[in-house]
């Protein structure tokens, strides 16, 4: 029970999957026209082109749970699909031979590896029918070892991965696994033959499971996807910008010891061969998954997964042959053991922030609020958007055309559409080729992009568009003489830009002319009030108010952009200055403190404290914070400044 709740404390994060709006309204739509399209309806540019819909079983599946539970329905799904892949796993394990408490803590482990597959994506579904086909075929193999060489079951068990491979090619490209699965057992049944194996008949099964495959509504170019991933699709551009496409992350790994699994997994295999005889399908599925997920780290769940009962039962052989002291032999005393240890394992990646325990949405990553000014504004024509968003517009104005994303979450659109997408993001000249293509009359980007400078900065620059909208999660332009031109005029931005590059500019410019500052603060004032997710506006309003002198407000600004960013160490700074300067050393020094720790090569560090401290007539401390600020950083002159207006004090 302790290790069932360390599993599902493992799997419930906030929700931050943009693709899971694509994967609702594609259900949705599944749902009520009772029809899975075979041409694209998705996105605009290539729309009624012959297309697949992957993975349609899955949505099928999912549209009900946030249909009836909203939210809670979503978590529902998460759990229930984590608790029956973890619990296949263990009852599979055990019918590998693993014995007591070990094995269960070491599935708790290897949930920690496979929580960020736990989103509401189509592999929670794969996941499910991996784990039943690993507990399907050892519980085929246990039987072989439990029987007499000439007795033979009435039903081989063999035949159950036909059905598994059925599902599994209609709900995921992640299919091929269960071939891999299956091929591993079948070479373990030719090196055991002689043990009661029945090899032929596997061999058969695998052969109608690869013919019920092809039960799909889109045949054999469902099943060429994989194929294509790996010849085609991974190396071009627009795929190398995907984070969990990458080779493993090994920094972010701290938390969970990745590579003491690993470590784990290898000589746990390599002490039970040699103890216990090889096994070929653990051989296949290590020499298959492994290097797969060191250079995709997006299959790293399903090697945990598909290993999970293969490293438990290794572990608990393994432990079951060491001698332990007599006080820990009490079954009593090995479980509380056991569930110590998984919640010792559990913890540090529950609290780990930002991605730790949590319920609920990143609404910073959903167009949101932008899409409510699409909708209030009536913005329609041929959109540009990032296709991380495409799902959430699909989810907001399906099927009106002109509402239709350029892109979704597939990366749809032809070779030639995929490159000029991947390079318009940070190159000018291929982003004004693609609007020389296409035209659009709206674009719709997230205000944070890979690269400077990026999409947003030339946009800012063109005279073409107009902003008209931006928050955290997402700006909004319109073409000033396309569809919009009367919003665009309307609703225009006049200095409020929505990259990075012209916020200095900005800055400055307000700095040196005081007659700019109040249209400056009024535009970033609307732009808080269009959006409860402002942290980036709010800042930039701070700025404004410490230029007036207006301490408090600025104070009030800071606070709640570190609210809304708490892992931003800048802001923790500005927030200690604007409180330092509204007479709230105390509080000053709180901050300064929370930067420093946020900021470990923040220069200033010493100084700012040591005027907190003076403002708060501790005076000995700060003289004593100045000369280590410029023993560290002999160039800040403000800090000798400081050590030179407070002389020699007793106090």
């Amino acid at each position: 029970m302790v290790a069932a709740l360390c599993v599902l404390a493992a799997c419930t994060y906030a929700i931050h999957d943009p693709d899971l709006w694509q994967h609702l309204v594609v259900g949705k739509t599944l749902w009520r026209t009772h029809a899975i399209p075979t041409t694209q309806v998705w996105t605009w540019p290539t729309h009624g082109a012959p297309d697949v819909v992957p993975s349609w079983l899955f949505r099928v599946a999912l549209w009900p749970f946030w249909e009836l539970g909203g939210i809670h329905g979503l978590y529902a799904w998460r759990w229930l699909t984590t608790l029956a892949a973890f619990g296949m796993a263990y009852l599979a394990a055990r019918r590998m031979g693993a014995t007591g408490v070990a094995p269960i803590a070491m599935l708790v482990w290897t949930a920690l590896l496979w929580r960020q597959r736990a989103q509401m994506r189509p592999e929670t579904l794969a996941g499910v029918l991996l784990a039943a086909q690993v507990l399907l075929l050892e519980s085929r193999r246990a039987r072989a070892g439990a029987l007499d060489a000439r007795a033979r079951p009435q039903f081989d068990l063999a035949w159950g991965i036909v059905p598994i491979a059925l599902l599994w090619a209609n709900a995921h490209i992640s299919y091929y696994l269960g071939f891999v699965v299956s091929g591993g057992y079948l070479l373990d049944d030719l090196l055991y033959r002689k043990r009661g194996r029945r090899p032929g008949v596997l061999a058969i099964a695998i052969a109608a499971a690869a013919v019920a495959s092809l039960a799909n509504p889109f045949g054999w170019r469902a099943l060429a996807q994989p194929l294509e991933y790996f010849t085609v699709w991974r190396h071009e551009p627009i795929f190398k910008t995907i984070g969990e496409l990458d080779p493993i992350y090994w920094d972010v790994h701290i938390r969970d010891a990745l590579p003491l699994w690993l470590a784990v997994a290898l000589l746990g295999a390599l002490a039970r061969w040699r103890t216990r005889g090889f096994d070929a399908a653990q051989a296949l599925l290590l020499l298959v998954c492994l290097p797969q997920a060191w250079m995709t780290q997006r299959f790293l769940g399903y090697a945990a997964l598909a290993l999970a009962p293969f490293v438990s039962r290794d572990v608990g052989d393994w432990l079951s042959r060491r001698r332990w002291p007599e006080r820990l032999r009490a079954p009593a005393r090995r479980a509380v053991l056991a569930s110590g240890v998984s919640v010792a394992l559990t913890l540090p990646t529950l609290l780990q922030p930002l991605t730790g325990f949590g319920y609920g949405w990143v609404h910073t990553l959903y167009p949101e609020r932008a899409s409510d000014w699409i909708a209030q504004h009536g913005v329609r024509g041929r959109s540009f958007n990032v296709f991380s968003f495409g799902g959430y517009l699909l989810y907001r104005f399906f099927p009106d055309p002109g509402r239709l994303p350029f892109m979704d979450i597939h990366q749809a659109g032809t070779r030639e559409i995929r490159y000029l997408y991947a390079y318009a993001l940070q190159d000018a000249l291929a982003w004004r080729e693609l609007d020389r293509r296409f035209r659009f009359d709206w674009i719709l980007l997230p205000r944070v992009l890979a690269g400077s400078p990026d999409l947003a900065d030339f946009l800012d620059a063109d005279s073409t568009w107009a902003l008209v909208f931006a928050d955290d999660a997402a700006a909004l332009w319109l073409r000033r003489n396309g569809s919009c031109a009367g919003l665009a005029r309307e609703h225009a931005f006049r200095y409020m830009p929505a990259g990075t590059e012209a916020l200095g500019p900005l800055g400055l410019r307000a700095y040196r002319d005081s007659t700019v500052r109040a249209p400056v603060s009024a535009e970033f004032a609307r732009a808080i009030a269009s959006s409860p997710w402002n942290a980036r506006a709010r800042t930039f309003s701070g700025n404004l108010a410490m230029l007036e002198g207006h301490f408090n407000e600025a104070r009030s600004q800071y606070e709640e952009a570190v609210r809304q960013q708490p892992l931003e160490g800048e802001l923790r700074e500005r927030l200690g200055l604007a409180r330092l300067y509204a007479g709230d050393a105390q509080g000053a020094l709180e901050a300064f403190h929370e930067a420093r720790r946020m900021m470990p090569a923040w220069r200033e560090a010493d100084m700012r404290e040591g005027q907190a401290l003076a403002a708060m007539g501790r005076v000995r401390e700060a003289r004593a914070a100045w000369k280590r600020s410029l023993e560290r950083h002999p160039e800040l002159a403000e800090a000798r400044d400081s050590l030179a207006r407070h002389g020699p004090s007793r106090r």
